[in-house]
């Protein structure tokens, strides 16, 4: 399992105590976005080696031509860095980060350059270490830092960005700009849309999807011309102005037009900067980045933005506005490149809470899920929560930041009463079956798509109680092509059905598939039993979306279980079936409440023991033989490397108060 980021270091300047030797100065790249994310890097790296930060001179027209970077050195028109942003704030906030800035010129003679293509940050230190005087001249940074070396990082990302508010000038035109747009809002609240539909744009995306490297990349332009469908499918505010924010003297007509019209169909009030604000416009326009700031500003400033996650400048706004907490989505789906390089996003994870569980393992389940999920998985936390306010569970998740929506389903009784049809009959399918509660709980997750709270992500994970945590969940860990509804793992062996113990939730896909698939599940007489897609919610999730599911599972690195051979890629491991209490219970008795699934266990020790151990084992199995067959054939083909053992030892640190978690590791150690 990764560290806990409480343990992960702070930067290096901090730690030295003392002040920083030599300096660092750096080139800045191409647009403003990346010229921030340039300034961010060497801000790192300034920290990382103990050096006293020179700030770049930033440039004033970044377009790129094809794929070449522009900088100073190859001629772009650049402008001091302090008539950009206000430096008071900049140094302040640094100082107060444990980063020095400053002004002074670095001596003649005094630098050595450095390219930081192909070099590492142990070739960097190494470099650093032995010219500590003189000042370490880098080429542009942004995006050629090692992402770990962000990560760990991650304060210094955020309170460095903080701290680069705009040069006063600058800040005047934001502000008049925000107050023209809170004119024309009856509630003072406008809306942001970064559209990209520039003959630039359209030209990069048409390189960027056909690297020749075999990764999918499909969202560059997706929806565009249908962009007003998105928006509304994301919840945008139609009673508010939009602020549509684009190059638009260079924007390619026909697809500029069909994005106007789409979104004024959707009913939206568009407004362009360029008509806003004609008065201070009447002065020479502000050159190409310097207008990219005021954009960048004004939509920090609104209630909803939404934009091209491919676009660097949207994938940094919603970087932003996601970690104060401000609403920010994108309209093209797929994944955010931009989390390769800075892996700071925190994945929206939603879970569900019953009051049918108290009192149960799961009181002790949840503990290690939302520990392991905050510290190590480092994702956004939601419960969907039915039961009581008064319960110790309800603030003790508030005590852990984790959202709390609390949610009771207009469709309850509905789904209770058809599965209590044939409930004897499908107890022996699941244990579900038993109450009207447990039938209503396990159903609660078919909701998570029209759950406002949760409206501006494209993606959502949904887990299980009875998971935990083993590495960082970042959505590009996904891989692309990303699901295009529901993304499930294969339940025990290949095959069907999917289990439902984990998904990815496309949620403007399943938000809009809501409806049919609620009237749908409602209109079953078959006690919500799905034959062989399975029981219950995970049955009807099968069924109704296996024309996306069909032969496209979603990796079992993400739901790998304890009967399987220990997986060291795994992310998140599911308890499927047997919880460690069953486990526990099936070592010391030969009995388990989960029968062959428990056994699956035995067999995996039968394939890597001999002798005597062997017939202890099998001696509790009782398999038949086809069964007992099929899993060896499994076990040998996939490796054997620890299973539940092995899992049951990091559990028992992530929810060190359970007994049962505890005695389990100590009976594997025993066994082992």
């Amino acid at each position: 399992m990764q560290p806990q980021p409480e343990a992960l270091r702070q930067p290096a300047v901090e730690e030295a105590g003392q002040p920083a030797t030599g300096t660092l100065s750096f080139l800045v790249c191409n647009g403003f976005a990346n010229q921030r994310i340039a300034v961010l890097s060497g801000i790192v790296l300034a920290a990382e080696l103990n050096r006293t930060l020179v700030m770049p001179h930033l440039l004033l027209d970044g377009m790129q031509q094809a794929s070449a970077e522009v900088n100073e050195e190859t001629g772009a028109q650049h402008i001091n860095f302090w008539e950009v942003f206000d430096q008071h704030a900049f140094e302040t906030g640094l100082k107060r980060l444990g980063v020095r800035v400053t002004t002074a010129a670095p001596l003649p003679g005094s630098t050595i350059h450095v390219s930081l293509e192909g070099v590492s940050m142990d070739s960097l230190r190494a470099v650093s270490a032995l010219n500590p005087a003189k000042n370490l001249r880098l080429g542009c940074p942004g995006l050629r830092v090692e992402a770990q070396l962000m990560e760990r990082n991650e304060a210094l990302v955020f309170g460095a960005l903080e701290a680069m508010q705009p040069a006063r000038p600058l800040r005047n035109i934001a502000d008049s700009v925000k107050a023209a747009l809170r004119r024309l809002s009856p509630t003072q609240a406008y809306n942001v849309l970064h559209l990209r539909v520039e003959e630039d744009w359209v030209k990069h995306c048409a390189r960027w999807e056909n690297i020749p490297d075999g990764v999918v990349r499909d969202n560059c332009l997706n929806h565009t011309d249908t962009v007003g469908d998105s928006l509304t499918l994301h919840g945008i505010d139609k009673q508010v102005p939009l602020l549509v924010i684009t190059n638009w003297p260079h924007a390619q007509a026909s697809l500029a037009q069909q994005a106007l019209d789409s979104l004024r169909e959707n009913g939206y009030t568009v407004v362009r900067r360029d008509e806003l604000l004609s008065g201070w416009q009447k002065q020479p326009p502000l050159e190409r980045e310097l207008s990219a700031l005021i954009d960048y500003y004004v939509s920090l400033g609104c209630h909803q933005f939404i934009g091209n996650s491919v676009s660097t400048f949207s994938a940094l706004l919603i970087l932003e506005r996601r970690h104060h907490g401000r609403f920010a989505a994108y309209y093209n789906g797929g994944d955010i490149p931009l989390e390769y390089h800075l892996p700071l996003y925190r994945m929206p994870w939603v879970f569900t809470y019953n009051d049918w569980s108290a009192g149960s393992e799961y009181d002790f389940m949840i503990t290690a899920v939302v520990t392991s999920a905050i510290h190590i998985g480092r994702v956004q936390p939601y419960c969907l929560y039915s039961g009581s306010k008064a319960a110790p569970v309800y603030s003790w998740l508030l005590s852990r930041n984790v959202t709390i929506i609390e949610h009771e389903p207009a469709w309850g009784d509905e789904v209770a009463r058809e599965a209590a049809r044939n409930k004897e009959a499908n107890l022996a399918s699941s244990h579900l079956y038993s109450s009207a509660g447990r039938v209503v709980g396990a159903f609660q997750r078919i909701d998570i798509p029209i759950l406002p709270q949760l409206l501006q992500f494209e993606f959502v994970l949904f887990t299980d109680c009875d998971v935990y945590f083993r590495q960082h969940i970042k959505l590009v860990d996904w891989g692309t092509p990303l699901p295009k509804a529901v993304g499930m793992a294969y339940e025990a062996m290949e095959g069907v059905p999917y289990n439902d113990g984990t998904m990815l939730y496309n949620m403007p896909t399943m938000r809009q598939t809501y409806p049919a698939f609620l009237e749908w599940v409602l209109s079953q007489r078959n006690g919500h039993h799905y034959g062989a897609f399975g029981p219950l919610d995970q049955g009807a999730i099968n069924q109704f979306y296996a024309p996306y599911l069909n032969k496209k599972p979603m990796s079992q690195i993400f739901n790998a279980k304890p009967y399987h051979p220990f997986n060291p890629a795994a992310r998140i491991v599911h308890f499927h079936g047997p919880k460690p209490n069953h486990y526990l219970e099936w070592r010391l008795t030969g009995k388990c409440h989960f029968n062959d699934m428990c056994r699956q266990v035995g067999i995996c020790c039968l394939v890597r023991t001999s002798g005597r151990r062997w017939q202890r084992i099998t001696s509790r199995c009782n398999l038949p033989l086809n069964l007992l067959l099929k899993a060896v054939i499994y076990e040998l083909a996939q490796g054997f490397a620890g299973g539940i053992c092995l899992y049951a030892a990091e559990y028992a640190t992530v929810v060190p108060a359970w007994d049962v978690a505890a005695q389990l590791n100590q009976v594997c150690n025993v066994a082992g």
